[in-house]
């Protein structure tokens, strides 16, 4: 009998755009987090962050995250990934792939943990295309390290869990059209182990 595979997957997005004519605008996105549960085994992961708008006005800051986008404004930006506790967890593969796209990096600074050397985490694959670079990181997630999370974004004295800068000198509002086009976008994944070499699970999300 065939073994099944546990696959799940769950995306961030983290989305900029600017008013015509201004230099106001706004940085904003939503996080949701997706389970899947088979008989063989569970692997369940999250990507979440911390909400600061009250989208519902029920008086609590809890819905989602929104901030004025204002050139030389640093924001803290918190997104990790965990890997969620479960009775019956099995050893996997846990890959986060990040997009940058629209020239991100022109008119946003920001820094990855990935990029640590201690980090834990190793480049898969880069890849580019037109104004988007798209790079997989990944890491070996054993069942013991259940209830386990990793910030995305690193961060600097006042923002400990991640930042998001907005360039002064490149957002202005000669560029703000095109600065609109910038976003960074973390979808994460994960793939029951079960004797798979890495690039084995990794292609299991592109079939």
């Amino acid at each position: 009998m065939k073994k099944k595979i546990i696959t799940t997957i769950t995306v961030l997005a983290l989305i900029i755009c600017f008013t015509i004519g201004g230099t106001l605008a706004w940085l904003m996105d939503k996080t949701d987090p997706v389970q899947n549960t088979f008989t063989s085994g569970d692997v369940d992961i999250t990507l979440t962050e911390t909400p600061n708008t009250d989208d519902d006005n029920d008086g609590k800051a809890d819905d989602s995250w929104s901030a004025q986008m204002i050139p030389g404004n640093t924001y803290a930006k918190d997104p990790k990934v965990t890997v969620t506790g479960a009775t019956d967890a099995v050893d996997c593969w846990l890959f986060v792939e990040v997009e940058e796209k629209g020239n991100a990096q022109t008119y946003l600074d920001y820094d990855f943990t990935f990029n640590n050397e201690d980090s834990g985490w190793t480049q898969l694959e880069t890849s580019t295309s037109e104004s988007t670079t798209t790079t997989v990181w990944y890491r070996e997630v054993e069942a013991s390290e259940t209830d386990k999370s990793w910030y995305l974004l690193d961060g600097k004295e006042g923002y400990a869990n991640g930042f998001v800068y907005v360039n002064d000198t490149a957002v202005t509002k000669e560029t703000v059209d095109t600065a609109a086009n910038a976003e960074l976008v973390f979808t994460a994944y994960a793939a029951q182990k079960d004797n798979r070499t890495v690039e084995e699970a990794w292609a299991l999300f592109n079939n």
